[in-house]
Parts: structure tokens; sequence; C-alpha cells
């Protein structure tokens, strides 16, 4: 709920001899195109196709992969050496799949095909992709390996 001024409101409303509390909270606006406001963004990992076992691959993109959070100015670089790692919830040992030169694009991505290794278990695990200069920018997604 917005007052005359555009600012979100609260409501109290009691229900069944309770006072509730209701704070509405609108989302972004749209973050233009390789602004400094887009920096800070949420890091997705988007899987492309890819076959999750051991001896398959994995395809991922990561958009705002930047070397360091731009929101109150300054200009956007992309993160580099962008390290690839799975860790699965049987042994809780990281394995490292690959490294990303850097980022590219207008959305600053971090993208790649890595294989999955023979031996890697099979069962829930975190897909993590971090960059290891400056602010170390991360992602990470939860997946499930399926068994050979």
């Amino acid at each position: 709920m917005r007052d005359k001024k555009g600012r979100t409101a609260s409501v109290l409303r009691s229900v069944g001899g309770m006072t509730l509390l209701l704070v509405i909270v609108t989302g972004c606006a749209p973050v233009p195109v390789g602004t400094a406001a887009s920096s800070c963004a949420v890091k997705e990992i988007v899987l492309g196709n890819s076959d999750l076992r051991p001896g398959g691959e994995i395809q991922l993109s990561v958009d705002w992969m930047t070397a360091r959070c731009e929101d109150t100015g300054g200009t956007n670089r992309p993160a580099e050496d962008i390290d690839v790692t799975i860790t699965p919830m049987e042994s809780s040992e990281s394995r490292h799949l690959g490294t990303i030169q850097s980022a590219a694009g207008p959305h600053f991505t971090a993208a790649g095909t890595f294989p999955l290794p023979d031996d890697i278990p099979a069962g829930d695990g975190i897909l993590t992709v971090t960059s290891t200069t400056e602010e170390g920018a991360v992602a990470e997604l939860p997946i499930t390996l399926a068994a050979e």
C-alpha cells in the first residue's frame, strides 16, 4: 500500500484478537545494464545442458560476476580467476572442477562447461562459483548428482 507520495505504508489490523503488522515491501526497480547498481545483484547460477552424474559434465553461467561491489559509484570490472567447485554432502570435501579466466559481456557473465569426476559421489551437493580476486564474488546452487 502506498501513500499519496508513493512511500510504502504499514497497516495495522486486528484479526481474531491479535494485532498484525503488515509491511508491504516493494521490489527493486529494474537495474540498467552495466550500471554500478547492478554489480551487487544476487548472483544466480543457471545450468545449461548438463549431465549431472559422475563422469558427466556441468554447463553453467552466472551474471554480475564483478571484481567488487560498485553500488556506491565506480565502474564495474569483470571478476577474474573464477573457480568452479562442487561439494558433495556425503563427503563435504570440495572438488575443483575448473577455472573461468574472466567474466565477460554487458552482464559480466562467467560461463563454462566442466567435466564431473568419475569418482564423485552421487547425491546432493553444492555447486559454487567464486572469484578469487578482490571482494571474491560468490554464487552457490544446491544440485543433485544422479547415480551412474
